[in-house]
């Protein structure tokens, strides 16, 4: 699938800050399964001062802003297509991986798990009992904007029953590694219309989902919001243990000051000839 996307998150300060310095993960890069044809990052007033992959292969911007602004803007556009692998790593993780996306991190506590009200078990269960969770996932918890936000602990998702995409990433993620499965978080774009329904999707956020790694198949990619396997709807931009590691705009600023923010997401399915 072929999709153009354009994402736009504008912040407010009240009073003005003098400057800021921004680390930005929202631009898609190529990779096995997705291939970027063009893609730019505007921060306004600021520049874009340096680009680079971090340790979780996800492409990281820093934006600094050397004025005093009452209002920045980060843009991201992008043109993609999204088509399946033969696989994206089906070698054995490197040590350190299995590691990390075996433990728990900061948001995704395993011992919180049991509350969940399914029966947890420990490791052994079957790729089968993994599918069984994923489906009973939205049927155990509701989807709801402004329920949670990215502070919000898995304790407290499970406790009131609802959430966004990045608590049922982070439940998905605890139960997988409690049962053996590395698995890490993935957040992106997804153009949640099907190419019957529509050409275009209007929405306010990027997307969370998770991959969990099957040896012999590589890293296999898990919509728990939804409760089915991603395809190629789904543009990943950041991996990591959890939120942290991929949030979107992450900054300091010079000054005192409050502040609000609002985004805006677009996606358009396009027709391209094949090259």
């Amino acid at each position: 699938m072929q999709l153009d996307i354009l994402y736009r998150t504008v912040y407010s300060y009240e009073p003005a800050v003098a400057g800021a310095v921004t680390l930005l993960r929202m631009r898609p890069r190529s990779r096995p399964g997705l291939t970027v044809f063009e893609s730019t990052t505007i921060a306004d007033p600021g520049f874009i001062t340096k680009s680079y992959v971090d340790a979780w292969g996800t492409l990281t911007e820093i934006a600094e802003f050397d004025k005093r602004h009452s209002e920045s803007t980060f843009e991201v556009r992008a043109s993609v297509e999204i088509h399946q692998p033969e696989t994206e790593s089906a070698a054995e993780l490197a040590p350190w991986e299995r590691h990390l996306y075996l433990a728990g991190s900061q948001r995704v506590q395993l011992d919180e798990m049991a509350a969940v009200g399914w029966n947890v078990g420990g490791e052994g269960q079957t790729w089968l009992s993994v599918e069984s969770f994923l489906r009973w996932l939205p049927l155990r918890f509701q989807y709801q904007v402004g329920a949670t936000d990215a502070d919000t602990p898995i304790s407290q998702f499970i406790a009131q029953g609802a959430g966004v995409c990045q608590d049922f990433a982070h439940v998905l993620i605890a139960m997988l590694r409690l049962w053996g499965w590395p698995a890490r978080y993935v957040s992106g774009y997804f153009f949640s219309a099907s190419p019957e329904q529509n050409h275009r999707i209007e929405a306010e956020a990027m997307h969370a989902w998770v991959e969990a790694y099957r040896p012999g198949l590589g890293w296999v990619a898990l919509d728990a919001t939804s409760g089915q396997y991603a395809d190629d709807r789904y543009v990943p931009v950041g991996y990591g243990r959890d939120y942290g590691d991929v949030s979107p705009v992450r900054g300091v600023l010079h000054g005192v000051s409050e502040q609000m923010s609002v985004a805006y997401l677009e996606i358009t399915r396009q027709h391209r000839p094949q090259q």
